[in-house]
């Protein structure tokens, strides 16, 4: 079987998701670069799912031996699980409707993934089905930076501060951000195929 799942950027509005279907026995390391790839991000920073509230519960994280020294000699109030030997099928089977997942530590990305009803397709590699909304861009500092570059952009008087920021946005001379950054899934479903080769739907 699959799993099908909601992926809601939160504090966005109008609302920014993504619905993919996935394969059963993904990790959730596997989810973490399909969310990369159906967002059009980079994978330029740190990660994290937290199976209760964002920040403050267990968490399913990529694991190095260092981040396992120093929690073996400081200790943690919280367990971490390795992402990459953790599968879906873990906590979505029932155990779990909802999780978050947090994308760069900095600018805090916090989505929410959101367990749908099983689907009657099987899947051999992710596909996205659904979406809506452009994502931002790496790096513009967070929710409140996002919208304060598209702001500027529907700005029809722009300060040399403006015309810097666009221009590091690759958005100069676009009349919207859709313009240059919107979704569309095909091209969606291409970066998928890249990174994950091979036939996606299988008739159950």
């Amino acid at each position: 079987m699959a799993h099908k799942l909601k992926i809601e950027l939160c504090y966005t509005d109008p609302k920014i998701y993504r619905t993919v279907i996935v394969p059963e026995r993904f990790t959730f390391d596997q989810l973490h670069f399909v969310i990369q790839c159906v967002m059009n991000w980079d994978n330029s920073h740190l990660y994290q799912f937290n199976i209760g509230a964002p920040y403050a519960s267990d968490s399913i994280t990529y694991i190095d031996e260092e981040d396992d020294q120093f929690d073996a000699f400081f200790g943690s109030t919280f367990r971490k699980y390795n992402a990459a030997e953790t599968y879906l099928s873990d906590y979505f089977n029932g155990r779990q409707k909802k999780m978050n997942y947090i994308y760069d530590l900095g600018d805090d990305w916090l989505h929410i993934i959101t367990v749908l009803k099983k689907p009657d397709t099987e899947v051999l590699v992710p596909v996205c089905i659904k979406g809506q909304q452009a994502a931002p861009i790496e790096d513009c500092g967070g929710i409140p930076g996002f919208y304060h570059l598209l702001d500027v952009l529907e700005k029809k008087r722009k300060s040399p501060d403006d015309k810097d920021l666009l221009e590091w946005a690759g958005l100069s001379g676009v009349k919207s951000y859709d313009e240059e950054y919107g979704f569309d899934l095909d091209e969606v479903n291409l970066r998928l195929k890249d990174v994950y080769p091979g036939n996606s739907l299988l008739n159950s």
